[in-house]
């Protein structure tokens, strides 16, 4: 396994009221800064050591498991409790959710609590409701749900929030853990646009997909004064994963924040560590810019002779104590058996006063699928030419060299200096079709820093999911 960016836009923070469970007013927003900028460093990189996690798996049962238990009764069962502790704020359209649900039971799990958040107006009429699931609750667990609404109309005002749940299932613990727990959770006031860093660990030995991370925030009374989520594609086995997310805080600062990470509904768990060898990162580097933003790319390879869906590419960054200071994610669709393609992930900013110093980079190979059109790239790249006012596209040249027109394709680029460093890049896609053995341009935005100047660009064009062959 190998460890080595992606944008997510800022919430724009306002403040709302903090209040108990169903009844809240608001007071006026406050104005808007301006982020500061910071000093052109080179971020260097690192190959982090792996130290695998010595406690026995703590993995969710699975179906034949589940029926060696015990059969549980509703006299074995104490119910779910919602605690007294939680937040909803409303700003316009936005109405924010926060509370806790409770597993009071020594030694029962509860498997796919379905909860659901309902809104209404003063006269007791519901206007908005929405549902989700947490796929356990672990013995003597409380855990912390944020939810956000988006109502069709700013003009109508909340009054109160209720909420209710079903449940799957409920079974013996038998020792059953949360594998998942969160370690070197970091407060950023960013200027005033917060932002919550950490690292979720994985304590078992399947790689988790899709992973849910709750965050609630507090203030130095212990009260609730917001939070946000994230989700991660997929935690490794015996291993952790960097996560970063903005926050919305109401009322005042907060003080300490609370992660709560949980398997989604569409989890899904991978076995054994072989198959971190079907794709590699063969090149890479990021730099920060003058700004504070992070910049690069890298280039991985399909070591596999089959072609795999839905690669991704994760990338955490660190400041000199260690602490994470922002991650990124990209995708690559399709990509063909013995290829490499080149990503230029946009890195979500890091907070203000952060320096970022180390990365690690970890790709999760992509499904592998067995029936495709193609076996091969027909692709050939012609030409590519900086272009644009301010130099910030690239025009491609490419033909198709298949015996049908395709459309739906992906374009990437990879800008270089003198020096052979990735500075940038950005990719697209195409919609109009590709005539065989045709010629077609794209024009495809990209980024680098101001100061940098390209010296070469590398060019990938392929197909994807979505390609249409005539």
């Amino acid at each position: 396994m190998f460890k080595r960016g992606l944008i997510i836009t800022a919430f724009i923070l306002f403040p709302l009221v903090v209040g108990l469970a169903c009844s809240f007013s608001q007071p006026d927003p406050t104005a808007t800064p301006v982020p500061t900028a910071t000093e052109v460093v080179t971020i260097e990189q690192t190959e982090p050591t792996e130290e695998a996690v010595t406690q026995e798996p703590t993995l969710p049962p699975t179906e034949e498991s589940q029926g060696e238990l015990n059969p549980l009764t509703s006299e074995d069962v104490q119910e779910l409790v919602l605690l007294d502790k939680s937040l909803w704020a409303q700003k316009e359209s936005m109405v924010f959710v926060s509370f806790f649900i409770e597993n009071p039971n020594q030694d029962i799990v509860f498997e796919e609590v379905e909860y659901t958040i309902y809104l209404y107006d003063a006269n007791g009429d519901e206007l908005d409701s929405d549902y989700s699931f947490i796929s356990y609750l672990y013995p003597e667990q409380a855990f912390g749900v944020t939810h956000y609404f988006y109502l069709s109309d700013e003009s109508i005002t909340v009054d109160s929030v209720d909420v209710d749940w079903v449940y799957e299932n409920t079974f013996y613990s038998e020792g059953l853990t949360n594998p998942m727990t969160a370690e070197e959770v970091t407060y950023w006031e960013n200027d005033d646009f917060p932002i919550v860093t950490g690292s979720v660990f994985n304590n078992s030995t399947q790689t988790y997909t899709s992973a849910r991370i709750n965050i609630i925030c507090y203030n130095s009374t212990s009260e609730i004064v917001g939070g946000g989520y994230t989700f991660l594609d997929f935690v490794p086995s015996n291993d952790y994963m960097g996560f970063t997310s903005y926050v919305d805080i109401f009322d005042e600062q907060a003080s300490a924040c609370e992660i709560f990470p949980t398997l989604t509904y569409n989890i899904q768990g991978k076995e054994g560590s072989d198959f971190w060898n079907d794709v590699t990162v063969v090149d890479d580097y990021f730099y920060e810019d003058e700004y504070g933003g992070i910049l690069g790319g890298a280039v991985i390879q399909n070591n596999t002779d089959q072609i795999l869906q839905n690669t991704t590419l994760y990338a955490t960054f660190y400041d000199e104590t260690g602490k994470v200071t922002t991650t990124g994610t990209a995708y690559v669709d399709i990509l063909m058996p013995g290829a490499d393609v080149g990503i230029a992930p946009w890195v979500v900013s890091p907070p203000a006063g952060a320096s970022t110093t180390e990365y690690d980079i970890l790709v999760m190979p992509g499904e592998v699928l067995t029936s495709y059109e193609l076996t091969e790239n027909p692709f050939i790249i012609n030409d590519a030419q900086i272009t644009g006012e301010y130099n910030d596209y690239v025009t491609v040249s490419f033909t198709n060299t298949y015996s049908k027109s395709m459309s739906e394709v992906d374009v990437y680029i990879l800008l270089y200096n003198a020096d052979g460093l990735i500075i940038g890049g950005g990719n697209d896609w195409t919609t109009e079709p590709i005539p065989a053995g045709g010629t077609s341009e794209a024009e495809i935005w990209v980024n680098f820093a101001d100061g940098e100047t390209v010296d070469t660009i590398e060019v990938w064009v392929t197909p994807n999911s979505w390609t249409e062959f005539n």
